[in-house]
């Protein structure tokens, strides 16, 4: 492979109180219908797979990480600019984002929960809530995605990793029914997995406004809605981390300042591609970090924001350094669309892999060049530790 290869228990709400609360009227069919589990069960393999296999010359992904982050570290909070997990210690997580619900809502299984976790060492797993009522996204349809989102969350908790619920959907002229829809979902969502420590919300990804400018966003628009939010989700998870977006599509971080919320545990958002963005926004995380604010990059792209011209691999290691430095922790945008661009990790129209070998373990082959990149920068440093700890552990028995 490429490089590294490559009180306060559960408040629950009655089903009466959570359907009146519900402005988009979701009933409890869309709850989790089923238990997830990552087990599964081996076969021998098909006449059709020992023919097919044999015949490609990619390796598959192999399990290199397995031990439970969620298990290690418990529920995590926030102390000034660091990520804490149950035992104090600072923590970093590293993974990838999803496209927009609307567009990988079919693709996510266990199997593809456990590639991330264990053959890339994904910590984390975002999933991107997206759409307003002019498309067939979220907020035209929220019937439909609310159960799989659901299913989505009890694979990672399955899996032992977290994952990142996050309103991705842009502030309008129907502000109020966003903030509407958004309390609502963050309620059910929260009332479910209320003592859940995988569980981690996100408020506020995009802009209040895509079409004109605001002034000062962050006070007039995004902090009273993501005040909204989170109190609802507290109201079922005290101890939940909330991740807030930055205005200006995530990227003016440094404009929050001694306006931050007055909420515990709250990180904030801000989304980024290696092409656009470069020094100058490292120094607006920077200042960020230094006025005591925990940042958290939820979309790091590796190309130009148009996910074009290919991997900026000088400002892609820039920003993997200074990542590193100021541990913080983020995504790498993304994974889950058949979408052909250069962001994507996975190049699921290739016409070289059958449907079973796009379902995990992928061959290198069907890993794009921002996939292979993104990969190694989650397992740098992993596989050699977890190798260590194990080591460790036999020495003691």
């Amino acid at each position: 492979m490429n490089k590294i290869i490559c009180g306060a228990s559960v408040l629950l709400i009655s089903g009466a109180v959570m359907l009146s609360a519900c402005s988009m009227n979701l009933g409890p069919e869309t709850l989790p219908s089923t238990v997830v589990t990552t087990e599964t069960t081996e076969t021998e393999p098909t006449e059709t797979s020992a023919t097919i296999r044999p015949e490609l010359t990619d390796p598959f992904s192999v399990a290199l990480v397995t031990e439970s982050v969620v298990e290690k570290n418990g529920q995590l909070s926030i102390k000034g600019k660091s990520l804490l997990n149950s035992k104090g210690e600072e923590v970093v997580l590293k993974g990838m984002t999803s496209y927009g619900i609307h567009d990988c809502v079919d693709f996510f299984n266990s199997d593809i929960i456990r590639t991330l976790a264990e053959d890339w060492g994904s910590d984390v797993l975002r999933i991107a809530i997206t759409g307003d009522g002019a498309d067939s996204a979220f907020m035209k349809d929220p019937d439909k995605y609310f159960d799989p989102i659901c299913k989505i969350c009890d694979m990672c908790i399955s899996q032992g990793i977290y994952v990142i619920i996050d309103w991705d959907i842009h502030y309008d002229e129907a502000a109020t029914e966003n903030s509407k829809a958004a309390v609502d979902f963050f309620t059910r969502l929260s009332a479910i997995y209320a003592t859940s420590p995988n569980i981690i919300y996100g408020v506020s990804n995009y802009d209040a406004t895509p079409e004109e400018g605001v002034k000062d966003e962050w006070t007039k628009l995004i902090a009273p809605f993501a005040s909204d939010v989170i109190t609802a989700i507290r109201t079922n998870s005290p101890e939940a981390i909330v991740i807030v977006g930055a205005p200006s599509n995530g990227l003016d971080v440094d404009t929050i300042g001694k306006a931050k919320l007055k909420y515990d545990n709250v990180a904030y958002g801000c989304r980024l591609f290696s092409g656009n963005q470069k020094q100058e926004q490292r120094d607006k995380i920077k200042t960020a970090i230094d006025s005591g604010l925990c940042v958290f990059v939820t979309e790091w792209g590796l190309t130009m924001n148009d996910s074009k011209g290919g991997v900026c691999y000088l400002e892609s290691d820039r920003w993997s350094q200074f990542f590193e430095e100021n541990k913080i922790s983020w995504c790498n945008y993304g994974i889950g669309s058949f979408i052909n661009n250069d962001s994507n990790a996975l190049m699921l129209l290739s016409g070289k892999y059958n449907n079973d070998q796009k379902a995990s373990h992928w061959p290198d082959g069907l890993i794009s060049k921002s996939g292979l990149y993104a990969r190694e920068q989650i397992l740098k440093g992993k596989v050699a530790s977890e190798t260590s700890a194990t080591e460790s552990s036999a020495e003691t028995t």
